[in-house]
């Protein structure tokens, strides 16, 4: 699912690559008139565009039949060039200097500030306030993602539009085949639970709208939608959905529950959830049928979160354990002890049990032993298998990156200062972009096997706030646009 985050040309190194001018050979005719003549040398560039630079040769006058003055001592043949030649390298240093930069896919979207953007593979959406509109209402601009490469960015046309309530956000377009996409909507002040979310199926050729539904969106690989309400004094609503034509497939009402979902080659096979008596349900995703029910434990004091993450399904409790089960037989495998976890989440090839001041312990995701406790200024963005990849939360304006041995503590290396790049699904490799002293962005990927950041582009005219997906970054313009570059493969 593309949810709004909280890859032509080639570059080499941290700047723009521009293959050197090759000079060729001069050309120097000189033409004869009756008053005056000049040299004309002509060369080209690395492009083949032709310049010529004029070489005065002083007054010339026709011959005459006789010599009356003494000849005169004649100047070295090896000499006579030497000026052609200067003006000739002058020139193509001029033009080499002059070369227009490299093309490459490129574009930038009209998007003023306090807009936002959705990428979806084969399109862009932005999310920009109507002007000389003063009650917050909003609209949806479909554009074509740009293909073509062009030296100056391109300036995107709009496809589509399409109305967006005041105080509503896109949280999410999803494509769901050539020729539509899902859209998920979520108003804050609604008064209630089926008006808060709500999900439309947009033909992606004219913005047509197919069907409407409560609930934000899910999407699956078999065509199915998993939509749920969120709602504020109501009960739940759970469907399951057929997403070419909205046909309900199944659907439950309860009070108010954390859901969350499991996935087995893309489709989702199971639904969990946790209701407010702090019971645990497995719902059978075809039917909507009571699977599994975890009672809650006797000595639960309250706090509980449960994530899904592969097969396994974890509880925290009492801001105190973590413990897993098997979701597919729902046998408890372990349990761990984590003073103060909020909540659980994947970081590469561990688990990162998050404490809700900062820092957290990394969990053995077949065993649940504490491979490495961090400080409470240190956030584990990525384990590795020997090392970590972690930032200094103690600046407000940029991240410092560092690599941490977890069998130590101690921070190996010192990547410096980065701000990361969203990105809307779990990856295992991170983007991350500083600014160049001569103006935009240099983008590097983070990796924790690698002992450096790995500059992959030179993101010209680019400020910030960037995001990336299918192979698109996109960031704020220092003109105040959003601009959209093609990551080089």
């Amino acid at each position: 699912m593309s949810v709004r985050p909280p890859r032509r040309s080639r570059r080499r190194g941290s700047a723009r690559y521009l293959p050197p001018a090759q000079p060729r050979r001069a050309i120097v005719q000189a033409v004869a008139g009756k008053s005056d003549s000049v040299g004309r040398c002509a060369f080209r560039d690395a492009r083949g565009r032709t310049s010529v630079t004029l070489i005065d040769l002083g007054e010339l006058t026709a011959p005459t039949a006789a010599v009356t003055s003494p000849p005169q001592r004649r100047r070295p043949a090896g000499n006579r060039w030497l000026p052609v030649a200067l003006v000739a390298l002058a020139a193509l240093l001029t033009l080499a200097g002059a070369a227009a930069p490299a093309a490459r896919v490129h574009a930038t979207v009209p998007a003023g500030l306090g807009s936002y953007l959705l990428l979806a593979e084969d399109q862009i959406f932005a999310v920009t306030a109507l002007p000389a509109v003063t009650d917050g209402s909003q609209e949806l601009t479909a554009y074509r993602r740009p293909e073509r490469d062009t030296v100056a960015p391109q300036r995107l046309s709009p496809l589509w539009r399409l109305p967006v309530p005041a105080a509503s956000e896109v949280v999410s377009v999803t494509p769901v085949a050539d020729d539509a996409v899902l859209v998920s909507l979520f108003q804050r002040q609604a008064r209630a639970g089926s008006e808060a979310s709500q999900t439309m199926l947009v033909d992606t050729r004219t913005g047509q709208q197919r069907w409407r539904a409560p609930g934000l969106a899910t999407l699956d690989a078999s065509g199915r939608a998993l939509l749920r309400t969120w709602p504020v004094d109501e009960p739940l609503e759970l469907r399951m959905v057929e997403v070419t034509s909205g046909r309900e497939l199944w659907s439950r009402s309860m009070p108010a529950s954390w859901i969350d979902h499991h996935l087995s080659d893309g489709v989702i096979d199971a639904v969990v959830v946790s209701t407010p008596a702090s019971d645990i349900e497995i719902l059978d995703a075809q039917t909507g049928q009571l699977r599994h029910r975890l009672p809650a434990p006797d000595d639960l004091a309250g706090y509980q979160q449960t994530t899904v993450i592969d097969d396994l399904l974890l509880v925290v409790r009492n801001s105190r354990t973590v413990t897993a089960y098997d979701l597919d037989r729902f046998t408890r495998r372990w349990e761990s002890v984590v003073p103060l976890a909020d909540y659980v989440d994947r970081c590469g090839v561990l688990l990162c049990a998050r404490i809700n001041r900062g820092g957290g312990q990394l969990l053995d995701p077949e065993t649940g032993a504490v491979r490495w406790s961090s400080p409470e200024d240190v956030e584990v963005l990525l384990a590795g298998d020997n090392r970590l990849l972690a930032v200094d939360t103690t600046r407000r304006d940029s991240q410092q990156v560092v690599v941490v041995d977890p069998a130590t503590g101690q921070r190996s290396t010192d990547y410096g200062t980065w701000n990361l790049v969203s990105h809307y699904e779990y990856e295992k490799l991170l983007l991350a972009v500083r600014q160049r002293p001569e103006g935009g962005l240099v983008l590097a990927r983070l990796d924790p096997a690698e002992s450096r950041p790995q500059v992959v582009d030179v993101l010209l005219g680019a400020a910030g706030d960037c995001q990336h997906r299918s192979g698109l970054v996109a960031c704020r313009r220092q003109d105040g646009d959003i601009g959209v570059w093609q990551l080089p493969d």
